[in-house]
């Protein structure tokens, strides 16, 4: 097996982790509530959708796994086009936040929907708006990962120009989408139905699909590059 056979493997993971996130939306549940929603509405929904629930949160389960070995092959990437470990130590940390991000989100939304029957419905809303929170800051993983990729490919070749132009205007849009959503509840913003809030979704999903296929085909550039 050769050398970068493993870091291709991990860089196929991207594209895993994006699928899986879409599975989750496909057969989860439809429109769930977002801040607005009344706790008794909620607990109501919740009951109705539990089963639609539980497999969005399995594969996020899944996708979160994948994500993590993706990163690794990321930062082989990256780490291989500075002399000194900056931006791709950056990028690795953004990473982990994202990580971070959707675990808690994951974290919230199965507790709620495990305690569903046996919580006050305050005590389920309270479990769930800290999922839709969790999602939210994934966003400031995803800025500072996709900001570190894209000034290091830009700076030094260690992605296409293309991917490090993309890389770089959907980490702003991501960092500006989480900064005005943690003051929006609803509206374009919000982290639970807000449209644009969503946009920064898609962007990462085609951030993970491109990277991961960029990777997959060339895992690491040929020598560093001065930093």
């Amino acid at each position: 097996m050769s050398e970068d056979a493993w870091p291709k493997i991990g860089a196929s993971f991207g594209i895993v982790a994006a699928v899986l996130l879409i599975l989750s939306f496909i057969f989860g549940p439809d429109e769930p509530p977002g801040f607005d929603e009344s706790a008794a509405g909620l607990q109501t929904f919740l009951q109705d959708e539990r089963g639609a629930v539980q497999t969005a949160i399995t594969l996020q389960f899944a996708a979160i796994a994948a994500f993590a070995w993706f990163l690794g092959s990321v930062f082989y990437r990256l780490r291989a086009a500075e002399t000194a470990a900056r931006l791709s130590v950056a990028a690795l940390a953004g990473g982990v936040l994202v990580a971070v991000g959707g675990l808690v989100g994951s974290v919230g939304g199965g507790a709620a929907i495990y305690h569903v029957d046996t919580l006050g419905a305050d005590s389920v809303l309270a479990l769930w708006d800290l999922s839709l929170f969790g999602y939210l800051f994934f966003l400031v993983g995803f800025s500072v990962l996709a900001e570190a990729a894209g000034v290091l490919a830009l700076r030094s070749g260690a992605l296409p120009p293309l991917l490090g132009g993309f890389s770089f205007l959907a980490g702003a849009y991501a960092f500006i989408v989480g900064v005005v959503g943690s003051f929006s509840e609803t509206g374009a913003f919000s982290p639970s139905d807000g449209v644009l809030g969503f946009i920064a979704f898609l962007l990462f999903l085609i951030w993970l699909l491109a990277v991961g296929a960029t990777l997959t085909r060339n895992p690491r550039e040929s020598a560093p590059a001065p930093s």
